[in-house]
């Protein structure tokens, strides 16, 4: 037999080999326009496409290569991971081989950097194929660059908006549509007393606002939310905290654009009201004090204008208050030889009060033009640049003074005469003073000499006690009568004895107790008592003075 085909076969061969032709134009066929899509895709895909084996970029869609900064042909070869930020690379292996193993099937996003240096944010996905007969990976990725800014921003917006809400010193609120509160910050927990989380999303603005004020505000809430502009955005009001404690408010309040809510900002002034009233009690009494003061007083400005006068003024001016308050100055009323001087004082006293004097005199011209001999005390309102000055109608003084002035004139004459005349006087007295001592002296010593010898010796006779007392009588009043120092003696200290004079002029003279005693006729004990009562009477007890040096300085 022959191993030939037969037609039949050699037939069936034909048609199937024409068959395999047909289906390897239709696979080349499915092939190039596998290729052409891919071509197209790639090329006209707004995604970066690119393959990378063996860790390089093996192709490279124009997409991928625009927004890496490079053309196609220098990506082509060069590392997949060198345009990677450095601090995303760990990263990005982690996330590919998550997604390589289908263990993640979302994108991952990173930061490549361009060819000029700029970063830019990626958004990749990756996949497993075969590249010319290898394994490889298909990355698919897009540009994220502007969502990322746009989210950085609105980040960045969102903590800049955080901050300011939470460090503004004022108590600040969001409010929702329905009243409730859905964020506070850390002031208007101090305000209030409560944390954030009994507010936030559970408490209306109502739960803190006094029951007199609800309505109102409540009207102004609906206002505000339909737009008619009619809504105030400031006012007050009065605010209740968790301890029951009514504060006086100031709130500002304003819709957020787009939304239904409001943001409001609260802020004490309890304390400032309060000082307001006080301000204004003290205003009342410093009024009350200038125009009840009873001196004529103003208030002036730098620019010397006359701001304020009291009652007394317009009497001392002969103008009323509505002449010169905020209309005049100082110098209409200042004879014009001061005023130049008041002026140098004026401003000085503005560059340091010390400059200036407080007080001093000038010339007051009214409005009928009369001159007024005037004293002024002037002194800087502290914190201003203002004065308060005080005036002294002093003309009658000063004629007094005058007046004063020509007597004393007259008396200094006259004072000279009387010089003279007392002059004169004096010599005459003198001259009688020194007859007098001559006299006194000599009387004094006729009497030592010529008499008191002889009643010692009379004592010393035998006489009878009657006659003994009549000679101790006689001796003592002698003794009185002529004693500059009995005189002395009595008249400084009234209460001795007229026996107590005898014995403190005898121990003056030097005699012992001995001799007084024999002198006087008593017993030495009784001169010792004598001298006792004499030094008490003296004030001499308890000293160590010596009697008779004491005695002997009254000569």
């Amino acid at each position: 037999m022959t191993n030939e085909p037969t037609y039949m076969e050699l037939k069936q061969n034909i048609e199937d080999f024409k068959e395999a032709l047909a289906a390897q134009k239709q696979t080349e066929d499915a092939l190039r326009e596998s290729k052409q899509m891919y071509k197209t895709i790639s090329e006209k895909s707004f995604a970066g496409i690119y393959v990378v084996q063996d860790g390089k970029f093996r192709a490279v869609n124009p997409s991928a290569a625009f927004y890496a900064g490079y053309t196609m042909g220098e990506l082509i070869g060069r590392k997949s991971d060198s345009i990677v930020h450095p601090d995303n690379r760990e990263q990005v292996k982690r996330d590919a081989h998550s997604m390589l193993r289908g263990e993640r099937t979302s994108p991952y996003e990173f930061r490549i950097i361009t060819k000029e240096g700029h970063i830019r944010w990626i958004m990749e996905t990756v996949t497993s194929i075969s590249y010319e007969g290898r394994p490889a990976i298909l990355g698919n990725s897009m540009n994220i660059t502007d969502r990322m800014q746009i989210e950085e921003r609105l980040k960045e917006s969102e903590n800049l908006y955080r901050a300011i809400f939470e460090t503004t010193p004022a108590a600040t609120i969001i409010v929702e549509e329905d009243t409730t509160i859905s964020l506070v910050n850390s002031q208007f927990e101090k305000m209030s007393g409560y944390r954030k989380e009994d507010w936030e999303g559970k408490k209306s603005w109502t739960d803190f606002v006094a029951g007199k004020d609800i309505e109102r505000m409540m009207n102004y809430h609906r206002l505000r939310r339909s737009g008619c502009g009619l809504a105030p955005r400031n006012y007050e009001f009065s605010f209740i905290d968790s301890q029951g404690r009514n504060r006086d408010v100031t709130l500002t309040v304003d819709m957020i654009p787009g939304t239904k809510k409001s943001v409001a900002s609260l802020l004490d002034i309890t304390e400032r009201k309060r000082s307001q009233e006080k301000m204004l009690e003290s205003e009342n009494l410093y009024r009350t004090i200038f125009e009840t003061t009873g001196t004529a007083t103003i208030i002036v400005e730098e620019d010397t204008t006359v701001t304020l006068v009291n009652t007394e003024f317009e009497k001392m001016s002969g103008a009323p208050k509505s002449y010169w308050e905020g209309k005049r100055s100082w110098t209409e009323f200042a004879s014009k030889k001061d005023v130049s001087r008041m002026k140098r004082y004026h401003f000085a006293r503005r560059i340091d009060p010390n400059l200036a004097p407080r007080n001093y005199e000038f010339g007051f011209i009214d409005r009928q033009k009369n001159l007024k001999d005037t004293i002024i005390t002037i002194s800087m309102i502290p914190g201003t640049k203002k004065s308060v000055a005080s005036f002294v109608d002093i003309t009658e003084r000063k004629r007094a003074e005058k007046e004063l002035k020509n007597r004393e004139a007259e008396l200094q004459i006259n004072s000279g005469n009387l010089k003279e005349v007392n002059t004169a006087l004096r010599i005459l007295l003198k001259q009688r003073e020194e007859d007098k001592n001559e006299l006194e002296s000599k009387v004094l010593s006729n009497v030592k000499e010529l008499v008191l010898p002889y009643i010692e010796k009379l004592k010393r006779l035998r006489l009878d006690s009657r006659s003994l007392a009549y000679i101790d009588s006689l001796e003592s009043n002698l003794k009185d009568i002529i004693s500059p120092f009995s005189y002395k003696l009595s008249s400084q200290y009234l209460n001795l004895t007229p026996k107590e004079l005898q014995v403190a002029n005898l121990i003056r003279e030097g005699k012992t107790s001995k001799e007084i005693a024999e002198m006087t006729n008593v017993s030495r004990s009784a001169i010792d008592i004598h001298r006792y009562r004499i030094r008490n009477k003296l004030g001499l007890n308890n000293k160590k003075a010596n009697l008779r040096s004491y005695l002997s300085s009254f000569s």
